[in-house]
């Protein structure tokens, strides 16, 4: 499945169990996916081209510069 969110970027302030970044880190969604009805997983990558499968929209912020 893919989504108007593949290829862009958003920010990740991290969550309790990552640990908070502050500031947030720009990431970039790769795939996004989910199981019935539940919510979305995506696969981003980070900055230094690692890459992490993360709930979305629970975690995921945009930027202030995307916002219409």
């Amino acid at each position: 499945m893919t989504g108007g969110m593949v290829g862009r970027h958003y920010l990740d302030p991290g969550d309790r169990l990552s640990g908070r970044k502050h500031p947030p880190e720009p990431v970039t969604v790769l795939a996004r996916w989910a199981d019935g009805g539940g919510p979305r997983n995506v696969l981003i990558r980070r900055p230094d081209g690692t890459r992490q499968v993360i709930p979305f929209p629970r975690r995921l912020r945009r930027r202030p510069e995307d916002v219409p």
